[in-house]
């Protein structure tokens, strides 16, 4: 009976890419280390992998090209030839057209991978791999069986083993659709928002027995019951949920694995000798986002060695280290992932920048005059933003970093530049750990309640009516020395208020989408709350600021705003100006100053709670995620007080103390330690980084911190 392989073929292309990646990673690292002789018999054996699962699956071409490889590999081993940058030229070249083959007839016959193409493919790794070229063997007697070789002995196996681990991954695997894996986190997503719905219900039938004796005297062990159930449930619905959002994060591996490839290709054309290093391979990120994610990494890539790497000349003469340097990074800090490419090249030339956006009309002289650095650096995203003089292969053409905005947009993510002129550029990409399920603020407007992804949002403040002002015949606010625009939301959406006229204070969310920013005031701040997003479909797909629906734990349908719609609409062509320090005038209302604290903590209930409770007694506060962030705003203005954790990501609660107390602006400035860190060595050594109080979590009360404030600061 004939053995049908057409159920295996899906199998063996998916395992044959894997081969082909692994082979291509394992190239590059040998024209960097060309004697590793355990890593040329783990490619060797890589190569035969190939020739023999594609001898079985009838893919004859593809076998004849990894035999040929395999020879070649084979020769280098027995040290019969030594690797250079032909040998992985060639060897990478087979790799290439592997990839077509694995397609139907029709697709490669029509990219020209015919039998010729394949018979003098295998004739150019033999020419290569010879000793001398005249040496080489007649083409017309090539022998193109696939004899299995020799296994050769190694008295380094278990380094062996441990590399081919390296390479091949370890552990048990399972191959599953990407449809699937779709349909399963859709319907997690509906176990969560009915959970929620059940939630709310076993807490309204309590209450309801609670209030009622009659009631209670009947129904209160069948209450009891319910919220044992409804416990249950909303534990395995958790679960379920973590578990599946797990499947669909993958290592952000599969995504840098892609580049190193590229890398040295465009390098080579570019006559630069660049090594490009990668950190955090084992972060996660949702695969639908790592999907997205490949053009604009390459576009900033190709910048790197196109505009910011120096030719090898340039390098020598600047006693920089021949080879370029471009670091691909990847790390998680709280709900984002962050993607960073830096290079050790020239930086960005700033007032090239300037003058080309001036001659190409993309801002004006005035504007451009009052931009800070940030904002200058932003105009290299807009569409046709080229500096290159010449137009070459790679870049220069005007086409790119709008690319890479506009992606970052669509997946509710940005983009930032650090540079400095002569030291180098890095990219900052920030996004979201996956869209499935977005963490938003809920915001109130009229009678209605509005979704705000939290990604998208700055901090949130309180104003008084009286700060508000008409700059440009539009509503602005002053935060931290800059003029923002100020969008109510009742106007976007054409809503009542809801006796907002008649508060002393107004509630404002500034929002944040790339480098834009606005001032969006509500009627009230709702809380936070984990939301399964919805796209709302015909006919109500193209609503305008709107991006999707959730269902709330109550069974109310909200809308999810879309934040970079709005900052567009709204922002338009407003610069966010810096208003100059001026000399304080001295007045009796200076006594009576805002004082302003600086609140660093990573956990975002715990930080709206702590600024509920400051804004109430009358502070103004500004939040930071981490101590990094909080060290950075430190510098920008001086607070009178400053709040940490301890347990952050990037920089802790210590670290951040013990940099404050190192500035001369923080050297007095009271700092107070709220955390779950109960141990005396944690309170000694807070208080020996040189903060002045230190709070438990566990023994936390709005009493007790305030009085604490009023103690240091009066």
């Amino acid at each position: 009976m004939a053995f049908d392989k057409s159920k295996f073929v899906k199998q063996y292309k998916d395992e044959m890419l894997e081969h082909v990646q692994r082979l291509t990673d394992g190239i590059l690292k040998l024209e960097k280390s060309p004697g590793d002789r355990v890593l040329l018999e783990i490619m060797m054996r890589e190569a035969h992998t190939i020739k023999g699962s594609s001898v079985m699956m009838g893919y004859k071409r593809v076998s004849d090209i990894a035999h040929s490889m395999e020879s070649g590999l084979e020769r280098a081993l027995k040290e019969e030839v030594s690797l250079t940058k032909d040998h992985c030229d060639v060897l990478l070249k087979c790799l290439d057209s592997i990839v077509p083959l694995l397609e139907d007839k029709i697709i490669w016959e029509a990219k020209g991978m015919t039998r010729p193409f394949v018979d003098d493919l295998c004739k150019e790794v033999t020419s290569v791999f010879a000793d001398r070229l005249e040496a080489a063997v007649k083409f017309d007697k090539i022998e193109l069986a696939c004899p299995v070789p020799e296994v050769h002995s190694d008295p380094a196996e278990p380094e062996f083993k441990s590399r081919r681990e390296e390479f091949a991954g370890a552990g048990e695997s399972l191959r599953v659709d990407i449809d699937k894996l779709d349909k399963l986190v859709n319907l997690s997503g509906e176990l969560t928002v009915a959970k929620v719905r059940l939630n709310e219900l076993v807490k309204t039938l309590a209450l309801k027995s609670e209030s009622q004796p009659s009631v209670k005297e009947s129904l209160g062990s069948i209450v009891k019951e319910f919220s044992k159930v409804d416990q249950n449930i909303s534990l395995a619905s958790s679960n379920l949920q973590e578990e599946v959002m797990k499947v669909r994060m993958i290592p952000i591996s599969y995504l840098f694995d892609q580049f190193p490839r590229a890398m040295r290709d465009l390098a080579r054309k570019s006559l630069k000798d660049v090594n490009i290093v990668m950190e955090g391979r084992d972060t996660h990120l949702d695969k639908t986002i790592i999907d997205e994610m490949k053009d604009p990494i390459m576009h900033i890539l190709r910048n790197a060695v196109d505009h910011g790497i120096e030719s090898t000349a340039e390098r020598l003469r600047l006693k920089k280290p021949l080879a370029g340097e471009v670091l691909l990074k990847a790390f998680q800090a709280g709900a984002q992932v962050i993607i960073e490419v830096s290079d050790d090249g020239s930086g960005i030339d700033m007032d090239k920048v300037r003058k080309h956006a001036l001659d190409e009309g993309l801002v004006t002289k005035e504007k451009l005059e009052i931009m800070t650095e940030d904002q200058v650096f932003q105009l290299l995203f807009l569409p046709g933003f080229s500096t290159k003089d010449e137009v070459t292969e790679t870049s220069g053409r005007g086409v790119g970093l709008d690319v890479v905005r506009e992606k970052l947009s669509k997946l509710k993510g940005t983009v930032e530049i650090e540079s400095k002129r002569g030291a180098g550029t890095k990219f900052i990409m920030k996004m979201p750990l996956t869209l499935a399920i977005t963490e938003c603020l809920l915001v109130a407007s009229g009678n209605d309640t509005f979704a705000i992804p939290i990604d998208s949002v700055i901090e949130t403040i309180r104003i008084e009516p009286s700060t508000i002002r008409t700059v440009e015949t539009r509503e602005v606010i002053t935060v931290k020395g800059c003029i923002m625009p100020l969008v109510r939301s009742g106007d976007i959406f054409a809503l009542p208020t809801k006796g907002i006229a008649e508060r002393k204070y107004f509630s404002v969310v500034i929002l944040q989408a790339v480098e834009k920013r606005i001032a969006l005031l509500v009627d009230e701040l709702s809380g936070r709350q984990d939301i399964v997003s919805k796209a709302l479909g015909e006919p109500l797909n193209n609503i305008k600021y709107i991006s999707g629906a959730a269902i709330l734990g109550d069974g109310r349908v909200i809308l999810v705003v879309d934040v970079a719609s709005i900052i567009n609409s709204f922002e338009g062509g407003f610069v966010a100006r810096r208003i100059m320090p001026q000399a304080p005038k001295a007045s009796a209302s200076a006594k009576k100053r805002i004082r302003t604290i600086l609140l660093a903590e990573d956990a975002m209930s715990t930080a709206m709670l702590e600024k509920s409770i400051l804004e109430s007694a009358g502070f103004s506060v500004v939040i930071a995620r981490d101590g990094r962030e909080a060290l950075e705003k430190s510098f920008q203005e001086k607070f009178d007080l400053v709040i940490t954790d301890i347990l952050m990501p990037r920089m802790d609660g210590f670290e951040l103390t013990t940099a404050l107390r190192k500035e001369k602006l923080y050297k007095d400035i009271p700092i107070i330690i709220v955390t779950t860190r109960e141990s005396d060595a944690d309170k000694r050594r807070g208080l020996e980084c040189g903060a002045d109080a230190y709070i438990l979590k566990s023994e936390f009360t709005s009493e007790g911190l305030l009085n604490t404030i009023e103690r240091l600061i009066g």
